[in-house]
């Protein structure tokens, strides 16, 4: 059997104000590269539109930047698989996760359902998940989906108890084979990090993020992030050899200015 290759990604935060030619760069890349499939896990949108619904007049907020936040999140999708499409070559299978940022969403319809409406409010389907991924992994029971392929568990973050609190720290590939017993892989922290255990056949692997700017109200944890994809080769029960590569070095090889 062929052994499989997979381009994995999280955090792309799309958002108005803020270049999507990041996603110009990850296609050609993706397109030369030719991996089996990609994993998408999650936080795509930033979704700051919706970032307050416990608060006053949730509605004003909505009316200030929805359209264009999810016209950004979809202009970035397409980026991503324009050169497969224009070369009319077949695009690998692509999963998506729902991160923290796309339950926004629902969560601000659950808090106010008047505000729900494919054509003149906000919908989960202005997302268009059908369109852009082969396999979708929504939240369940308030919680991100674990969805396993080739022997990893994949999700937008795992919890850590019965509140659901998202593992974290500075051995957070480890919490994450500690805590499943197998493969894992997670985004949503925005920082990297990856943890062995060969005797049990595991790797527990946090893939960073794909922001394109740096936030404002995170001060100095800008400065721990890291922007890039993880390349898994040879994947097989679980078990691969993993690349980090960052954003930076992407762009000096893809330049498309």
């Amino acid at each position: 059997m062929r052994s499989k290759t997979a381009v994995v990604f999280s955090c792309r935060h799309t958002k108005p104000g803020v270049s999507n030619d990041r996603f110009n760069i990850l296609g050609k890349f993706l397109y030369d590269l030719k991996p089996d499939y990609v994993v998408d896990l999650g936080d795509g949108p930033d979704m700051a539109s919706l970032n307050s619904y416990d608060t006053k007049r949730p509605e004003a907020i909505v009316a200030q930047n929805y359209e264009q936040a999810m016209d950004t999140e979809n202009d970035a999708q397409e980026r991503i698989r324009w050169e497969f499409t224009r070369n009319k070559k077949k695009k690998p299978v692509f999963y998506g996760f729902a991160g923290n940022h796309e339950e926004r969403i629902n969560t601000a319809i659950a808090h106010d359902p008047r505000l729900h409406g494919e054509s003149y409010g906000i919908s989960f389907k202005h997302l268009n998940t059908d369109k852009w991924y082969d396999h979708y992994v929504e939240y369940e029971h308030g919680a991100p989906g674990i969805y396993n392929i080739d022997g990893v568990d994949y999700a937008h973050f795992i919890g850590s108890g019965n509140y659901g609190t998202p593992l974290s720290g500075d051995a957070h590939g480890k919490a994450l084979v500690t805590k499943r017993l197998k493969s894992v892989s997670v985004g949503h922290s925005h920082k990297r990090n990856i943890f062995f255990k060969d005797d049990a056949k595991a790797i527990g692997c946090v893939v960073g993020c794909m922001k394109g700017a740096p936030e404002g109200w995170a001060g100095q944890s800008n400065g721990e992030w890291w922007s890039g994809v993880v390349v898994k080769r040879n994947i097989e029960n679980g078990v691969y050899e993993p690349e980090f590569i960052s954003l930076s070095t992407l762009e000096k090889e893809y330049d498309c200015n």
